[in-house]
């Protein structure tokens, strides 16, 4: 099974994604730079001041926004060791 999931593929899967990544950051075993990244990108979509303004270019300006917290989600699989993703991956598909 393929673990490193594309930009693409995480944004049609987004609620599954948002308890992938809660249950990531609860467990002790996903290094914590993988978890200090994703509230880094957390941090960058809450603060007031962006790369691409929201106000003066709506549509782009929240895509930004969304597409560092993506990236910042790939890079906290890309951290996390293969057999912890697999796991968690696996009790989210037998609904657990």
């Amino acid at each position: 099974m393929n673990v490193k999931p594309s930009f693409w593929r995480m944004l049609r899967h987004l609620p599954k994604l948002v308890r992938l990544i809660l249950r990531l950051i609860r467990d002790r075993r996903v290094p914590v730079l993988g978890k200090i990244i994703f509230f880094l990108g957390i941090a960058y979509t809450i603060w007031p001041f962006d790369l691409i303004p929201d106000l003066l270019m709506p549509v782009i300006g929240s895509f930004d926004d969304v597409a560092v917290l993506l990236l910042c989600a790939k890079y906290l699989f890309y951290r996390t060791p293969p057999a912890v993703l697999q796991e968690h991956l696996s009790a989210l598909q037998a609904g657990r």
